[in-house]
């Protein structure tokens, strides 16, 4: 990248985004939405087994 004119990492790994950085290289990181899925389902599935544990212990406990 530093023998062109501009350089632009476009969606680096770590090691050109490390290496881009150093070098005061443009990045540019078009997985936002790749990377909001990797973090926010699994966060949802958290919440939402949460939520139902929790229904089912005040469902269980108005029974008793």
């Amino acid at each position: 990248l530093s023998l062109v004119g501009t350089a632009v990492a476009i969606n680096p790994d770590a090691a050109l985004r490390d290496l881009a950085r150093e070098r005061g290289w443009e990045i540019r990181d078009f997985r936002t939405a790749r990377k909001a899925a990797r973090i926010g389902v699994p966060a949802a599935l958290a919440l939402g087994a949460l939520g139902g544990a929790l229904a089912a212990a005040v469902s269980r406990r108005d029974r008793a």
